[in-house]
């Protein structure tokens, strides 16, 4: 008999639990962040040595995102049916393998096509396994915690992303300098997802009436608020509600607008600051690490902020006002860009842009989980998917046109797809859930 199952919840304290598992989640978060940025700034050291041109660099940003794209709704069904444990472990496993074999491109032939095709290759498979992460996570957000929670929750773990994003590049300019070469360092950084496998995955399960260490108390504090039916895993796939859900679509497009300009700084920044803006590889490492080091702050603010208004509001509007207008602020700073001509106020302007785009993640995930209760990983898939795409198609018109000299209108189109973003938040109403329209 479960010794919880006799206790009345409400005489005991809740355990904490949860917010262990959440530390292991914001630690993958960064883990994530270290390989996927790790390769950005790689890139603008390989790009001499391995004759690749900017549009070479949009093509292999493209095929990571059209993969990561291509898979994030599976993964994310995956994780609501198998559970995130298994889906966790695989994912940072082979996203630790793809980066530690990405050296090899030195012992192919000096041939551009060879090269070019093992880095898509490589770089395909990555965004595959690296789909899967935070649709598992989403997932793990909505098991794990109180629906007034989750938003901050959510900004915590975009937090620690942007931490990861933040570390990266540093690291890796220190590590290049230090080793003389861009190869090793990669190998050093894909072994930190082999040792969070290793000490989150033997410890972790699905659910917490799964866990001994959390008692009734905590159970009841975070299901209190759960969508209906959430434990009913064996019901089929609501497509028909979700094709007809306004709020659903309107999130989607809203993370795809937020996806083609935000992932320029992970994707396009450090080499265009390198390349086009003629900066030596320690500017171009603080410049790439400072926004991501503000996305920090602005992350934790939009996730608290949202949870906030949701517990005081409790309207649709709770978590799209935080949204919106950080997407504003960075529609404004984005095309400021263009006119910065010094290292100080490019600074500043990348800074404000990450920040507003930062302002949106918490809010926009912490979304996904209002609206899909039991199917947040598919939903969070799906918004995800959307952005994975956007961002691939920015990826190669950006270095298309970087290529050609174009240096303003790419920045005009990112402050114009921010505003977009902005208008998507209007259709967004977080008030009812998915489950409820069944």
């Amino acid at each position: 008999m479960d010794p919880d199952a006799a206790i009345d919840p409400s005489s005991c304290q809740p355990t904490r639990v949860r917010f262990a598992v959440l530390g292991g989640a914001c630690a993958l978060a960064v883990v994530t962040y270290i390989h996927r940025v790790g390769f950005a700034t790689a890139s603008a050291e390989m790009r001499g040595p391995l004759q690749l041109s900017d549009q070479h660099l949009g093509m292999l940003m493209a095929a990571f995102m059209v993969a990561y794209g291509l898979f994030e709704i599976p993964w994310g069904y995956l994780s609501d049916r198998l559970g995130v444990r298994i889906v966790l472990a695989v994912v940072i496993l082979g996203g630790s393998v793809l980066t530690a074999v990405l050296p090899l491109v030195g012992v192919l032939p000096r041939e551009l096509g060879w090269i070019v095709g093992f880095l898509l290759v490589v770089r395909f498979l990555f965004g595959a396994f690296q789909a899967g992460t935070f649709p598992a996570i989403s997932r793990l957000v909505a098991d794990w915690m109180p629906a007034g929670e989750r938003g901050g929750a959510q900004g915590v773990l975009w937090m620690s992303s942007r931490l990861g994003g933040a570390i990266a590049p540093s690291l890796l300019v220190w590590l290049f300098a230090l080793v003389g070469d861009w190869r090793a360092p990669l190998v050093m950084v894909s072994a930190l997802g082999f040792i969070w496998c290793a000490v989150f995955c033997p410890w972790f399960r699905n659910r917490p009436h799964e866990m001994p260490q959390v008692n009734a108390a905590e159970q009841a504090l975070i299901s209190a608020r759960q969508n209906r039916n959430w434990e009913s895993a064996h019901r089929p796939f609501p497509l028909a509600s979700i094709l007809r859900n306004r709020s659903v679509w309107s999130l989607c497009l809203m993370y795809g607008f937020l996806g083609y300009s935000g992932n320029f700084f992970l994707t396009l920044l450090p080499s265009y600051l390198k390349n086009h803006r003629g900066f030596d590889s320690v500017t171009v490492g603080y410049l790439t690490s400072l926004p991501f080091a503000f996305g920090v702050a602005a992350c934790l603010v939009g996730g608290a902020a949202s949870d906030a208004l949701v517990r005081r509001w409790k309207t649709r509007w709770s978590r799209p006002v935080v949204g919106a207008s950080g997407m504003a602020v960075a529609a404004l700073a984005i095309l400021g860009t263009i006119w910065a001509s010094d290292v100080v106020s490019l600074a500043v302007l990348l800074c404000l842009t990450f920040v507003g785009n930062d302002l949106a993640m918490g809010p926009a995930w912490a979304a996904a989980g209002d609206l899909g209760g039991r199917h947040t990983g598919t939903i969070s898939g799906t918004m995800n998917m959307m952005a994975s795409f956007t961002a691939a198609a920015a990826a190669l018109v950006t270095g298309t046109l970087f290529d050609r000299g174009f240096f303003v209108v790419p920045f005009a189109v990112f402050s114009a797809s921010y505003l977009l973003g902005v208008v998507c938040w209007l259709g967004v109403d977080v008030t009812t859930p998915l489950l409820d329209e069944e």
